[in-house]
């Protein structure tokens, strides 16, 4: 029977092995150390935070959702825990497919290190162009790109008469449903004519009415943020459709606001659990003039009940009106899956005339900071809280933006998470937060726990 036969290195072998491992293997630990100590400890990425308001707007290549971002990316010292050697301010604006709600462009617009986050804005979108101020001058970007299509010099090229009297402060430059104009450097006022960084001497100012105006053609307003006062900026009460008024209500309000001929904001405090109801609008004369009376009041039949609830409305000036869908006729209701801290937003599409539900959509935010909706999808902008990248004794959670893009008609939703890491500016990185499953078609609302 043959066997095997193994020989064994002898000790000069075994020297030169070992000198040889050592000669590879040593570097390659020192390089490891060194990434762990940047990488791992020593780099610490903030949040990219969302600053000032988002924009929506319509652009040949489809519908764009754009963002400005920025993000602080810190790089300790190593084997100091509380000492910072220095820090990068990084300032991004994206642009995100209003569709499919991914990012397609991300234009980064400063680099600075231990920079000044202040002094940059979203203006809004005028003859094609997204206007922003990155801090130093007014920008434009082409929409569908990214791309910068004009900048001061741009401006003075265009307009000999603006020729080192262009605006770079927030306070001179106006966004207004005629678009952008400005007051130059030398007191006069001017406006763009929607054909690039081409101008004209502008007339007198909108009055309060003009600028609570529809946009006109071409412009893109910002979206309203909540501007402290969180979710409530985006609920509604209900609306008067015809002689019929539609609405949030707990049956025990129904008398008062029979009674007194007037119904009032929501109030989850005395009345967390809603329904959607309908009453008849009549009138009756006073020595005031009409007022209004209610009466008929009567529960959606198959509309079910929900928890810290408001009609969806996008926050626009002085409207407070939900927003509408048809085919079928709908409304969107914004309510929440429990109470107290750490209750996440839910969203039902509820459709008319029995208020059955079409779906339930489980959004991944605890508030709203935006709403902008579109044609064929909603998108939202808002945030949840997360545990820290480094955790220490005493951390606290951090506040993490999301984009969340519904499909009005199925209620799918695609979600960006904006605890991205901080990489180059033309690179995007994936999503931090994972687009949840699609609700089932024509589920009822849960109910709420």
């Amino acid at each position: 029977m043959a066997g095997s036969i193994v020989t064994r290195p002898g000790r000069a072998g075994r020297r030169r092995l070992l000198a040889f491992l050592l000669a590879v293997g040593l570097p390659l630990l020192v390089v490891g150390v060194v990434v762990f100590a940047i990488v791992g400890r020593g780099a610490i990425p903030s949040v990219a935070d969302v600053q000032g308001p988002p924009v929506r707007a319509t652009t040949p290549a489809g519908e764009r959702v754009m963002l400005l971002t920025s993000q602080w990316h810190t790089f300790r010292s190593a084997g100091r825990t509380n000492r910072t050697s220095y820090t990068r301010l990084y300032v991004d604006v994206w642009g995100f497919d209003g569709a499919t709600g991914q990012p397609v462009w991300r234009r980064r617009i400063a680099d600075d290190r231990a920079g000044v986050n202040m002094g940059r804005t979203l203006l809004g979108v005028h003859g094609g162009v997204l206007w922003l101020l990155d801090g130093r001058q007014l920008l434009g970007l082409d929409p569908a790109t990214g791309a910068v299509t004009a900048d001061a010099a741009a401006f003075e090229a265009a307009n000999p008469a603006l020729r080192g009297v262009v605006p770079s402060e927030a306070r001179y430059i106006r966004f207004d449903p005629k678009g952008l104009s400005f007051t130059a450097a030398d007191g006069r006022d001017w406006r763009l004519t929607g054909k690039g960084a081409e101008t004209a001497p502008d007339g007198p100012r909108l009055n309060l009415d003009a600028q609570r105006a529809a946009p006109e053609a071409g412009v893109f307003l910002p979206a309203r943020t909540a501007g402290g006062n969180g979710t409530w900026a985006f609920y509604s009460r209900g609306l008067r459709v015809g002689d019929r008024w539609l609405g949030l209500l707990a049956e025990p309000e129904v008398e008062g606001f029979q009674k007194a001929g007037v119904i009032g904001g929501v109030d989850p405090t005395r009345y967390p659990r809603t329904q959607v109801w309908s009453a008849r609008v009549g009138s009756r004369s006073t020595f005031f003039g009409p007022r209004p009376t209610f009466s008929d009041f009567t529960p959606l039949p198959e509309g079910p009940e929900f928890l810290t609830a408001g009609l969806l409305q996008d926050g626009r000036c002085c409207h407070d009106t939900p927003i509408l869908l048809f085919k079928p006729d709908s409304l969107l209701a914004l309510h929440r899956d429990r109470l107290g801290e750490g209750s996440r937003l839910r969203l039902t599409r509820v459709t008319g005339p029995s208020g059955k539900p079409a779906w339930t959509a489980d959004l991944p935010l605890e508030s709203l900071e935006a709403v902008m909706p579109g044609e064929t999808t909603l998108v939202l902008l808002g945030a949840r809280d997360e545990p820290p990248v480094v955790r220490r004794r005493g951390w606290r959670p951090e506040s993490v933006d999301n984009l969340v893009t519904i499909d009005l008609a199925t209620g799918r939703q695609s979600v960006y998470g904006l605890r991205v890491a901080p990489t180059a500016g033309d690179r995007i990185p994936p999503s931090s937060t994972s687009s949840p499953p699609s609700p089932p078609a024509s589920s009822p609302a849960s109910s709420p726990q």
